[in-house]
This record gives structure tokens, C-alpha cells and sequence, in this order.
């Protein structure tokens, strides 16, 4: 299938400007654990960039979700491969990095495991999957993740500790001290520019200032 047809079919990657490359995300008010966080101060939900700026846009809620529509599509695996091989091809090897859920999150065990199809069968790009969905990773091993994917359970409040039932984790940090990698995208125009540690198993947990 040629590309406009694929898209056609489960939607355009998004392409931030912060990212190495591609991302691929839902709407944030499709977020199971988020759509209750977001209602209480101090959480890392409460601010939610995915709810405001250009994300209110129809033409970009449409967007996300179209995505968010076609996961149940029987076919959706085989579309997605065929999406991030055909946007991949051309890339330079350090840009062979793909994020899932700049917006929205997980919404069963069956949607990860159709992702970690996907990655499984791109193995020449590393993906990050940036998850709250802490019930969800719970029903599967950390040994079946494929060796080219890293899941990073996000910690729920601001200055919290990372997540315990998870070994790769992220928290955000505003008056604390930063735990782990401090990602350097905010002295970096927010950018990650050279820096993969999302992506990076031997760091453990990835802290994000609060902004």
C-alpha cells in the first residue's frame, strides 16, 4: 500500500518538533488513569499540554482521533508497520527513534500488545512508551518486551518518587531534586537534540521539570 492510503486508514505520525523523529498519539481525553489526575492538583496530569495550545485546534483533535479510532481496526498492526517503515526509510540511524503517546495513553493490555507487535516488527527503530497505565504493564512480563523497546512508567505526582512495580520509570520534579537523568530539553529550546535517554535502558528513571 502506498502511503497516503495507509494514513487514509490509521492516521499521520505526529512529528514534534522536540523528538529525534516520529510520535504517534490518542487524545488525552481518551486517558483512563490521566482523566482522573488531571482533576487534582499537585499530579503531573493537572497541567495537561495535551489539553490546550495547539492540541484544541479541529483540525489536530480530528487528527488524534482518527488515530485513536483505527486501533480497533483488526488490521491496525499490519498498517502501522507498513506506516513507520515507509516514514523510517530515509532517516539517519540517529533519528531511528520513535515515541508513543505524545498525547493519551494506553487503553488495554490488548492495545499495548498490538504496539508491542508493531515495534517487534520494526526492530530497526528503538521505541519509548510513556504509560500511567500501571494495571496494564502489570499483566505482562517485562522479559516479552522486545529488546528495541523501552516502557517508562510515569510517576503520578509532581516531586513524587518514580513507580515501584516497574524496573524504567520517569517522574517530574519542580521543587525536589531530580531523580536519575534530568532531561536537559529545557536548556535545550525543548529539544531533545543528541540526547536519547528515554530510550536508554541503563537509565533507570527519567525526571522532566515541571513547565
Amino acid at each position: 500500500m502506498k502511503l497516503k492510503e495507509i494514513e487514509s486508514k490509521v492516521g499521520k505520525l505526529s512529528n514534534p518538533s522536540k523528538m529525534p523523529a516520529y510520535s504517534w498519539g490518542i487524545p488525552a481525553s481518551r486517558c483512563i488513569t490521566g482523566s482522573k489526575l488531571v482533576k487534582q492538583e499537585g499530579t503531573v496530569c493537572s497541567g495537561c499540554y495535551a489539553l490546550t495550545n495547539c492540541y484544541v485546534f479541529p483540525v489536530v483533535k480530528q487528527a488524534y482521533e482518527n488515530r485513536y479510532q483505527a486501533i480497533h481496526l483488526k488490521e491496525w498492526v499490519d498498517y502501522m508497520v507498513q506506516l513507520l517503515t515507509i516514514k523510517y526509510k530515509k532517516l539517519d540511524k540517529s533519528r531511528l527513534f520513535h515515541r508513543w503517546f505524545d498525547s493519551g495513553d494506553l487503553q488495554s493490555v490488548e492495545h499495548l500488545q498490538k504496539i508491542l507487535e508493531v515495534c517487534k516488527q520494526t526492530p530497526h527503530i528503538k521505541h519509548w512508551i510513556a504509560t500511567r497505565e500501571s494495571p496494564f504493564l502489570a499483566q505482562i512480563k517485562e522479559s516479552d518486551v522486545p529488546s528495541n523497546v523501552i516502557i517508562r512508567l510515569s510517576a503520578t505526582k509532581i516531586d513524587g518518587k518514580p513507580p515501584k512495580s516497574w524496573s524504567l520509570t520517569s517522574t517530574v520534579h519542580r521543587d525536589s531534586t531530580p531523580i536519575g537523568h534530568s532531561c536537559p530539553s529545557l536548556q535545550q529550546d525543548g529539544e531533545c537534540r543528541d540526547c536519547r535517554a528515554c530510550w536508554n535502558k541503563e537509565i533507570k528513571n527519567v525526571s522532566y521539570k515541571e513547565h
